[in-house]
């Protein structure tokens, strides 16, 4: 009996050490998925990001452009009073 004690003991050693090392790599495999699911929420926020500045800044390029052919209109504007006024 105490040999079939000892295979026993053995068995269940070695079953324990197999499912602790099972556990180990289902959390790396967990921890990678996770990861990569961090990485598509990341570029998915980045382009919702890039989309909302292209959306606030054509306006504003646009009242820039706007506004600098108004100043070269006003520019002209002073110069023609200018010569006039000689």
């Amino acid at each position: 009996m105490n040999k079939r004690n000892w295979i026993s003991a053995v068995g269940a050693l070695l079953l324990g050490t197999l499912v602790l090392l099972a556990g180990c790599s289902g959390e790396k495999e967990a921890k990678e998925e996770a990861s990569k699911d961090a990485g598509v929420v990341k570029q998915a926020s980045d382009k919702v990001a890039g989309k909302a500045m292209e959306y606030i800044n054509k306006p504003l390029d646009k009242a820039k452009e706007s506004q600098a052919a108004q100043n070269v209109q006003t520019q002209k504007m002073e110069d023609m009073l200018e010569e006039s006024g000689e």
